[in-house]
């Protein structure tokens, strides 16, 4: 009899160790799973203001080779027309300069920039978790070399 005495409460020992055990692990499997969650969001963000930088650009473009127009600095707003990009607003900068060679035609070209952002940036305490930008530069000219 003095055996079973002494092993008596050993097993609620160990099940209280299990089941600290396993809520540490449920704990951090749902960290894992929020983190991978919040990297999906902000990888689709990211495609989505490529797209956006994209779109800018190819404005520009077409300004610029279309049009023969080169606005310093525009600034696009996407709208609800665009439900992907909407949020999203577009800065096109543009520079040209025109240069000749020898006896030919004068070359112009155009130097673009498009920096696509959704959301304010902020640093330190007033950091914006959403904030998303995506920047692409070009160099077009109307009559290649």
């Amino acid at each position: 009899m003095t055996r079973s005495c002494k092993q008596r409460g050993f097993s609620l020992v160990t099940a209280i160790f299990l089941l600290a055990v396993l809520a540490v692990l449920m704990v951090n499997m749902v960290n894992l799973g929020v983190g991978q969650q919040a990297t999906v969001v902000m990888s689709i963000q990211g495609a989505r203001a490529l797209q956006a930088a994209r779109s800018g650009l190819e404005f520009a473009i077409h300004q610029a080779l279309v049009n023969n127009s080169c606005p310093a600095s525009q600034t696009i707003n996407f709208q609800a027309a665009e439900p992907a990009l909407q949020g999203f607003s577009v800065l096109v900068q543009c520079d040209a300069s025109v240069h000749t060679e020898g006896a030919g035609p004068p070359v112009t070209v155009y130097y673009l920039d498009a920096l696509a952002q959704r959301g304010n940036y902020a640093s330190g305490a007033n950091a914006n978790p959403d904030y998303v930008s995506r920047r692409l530069r070009v160099t077009v000219s109307n009559n290649p070399p």
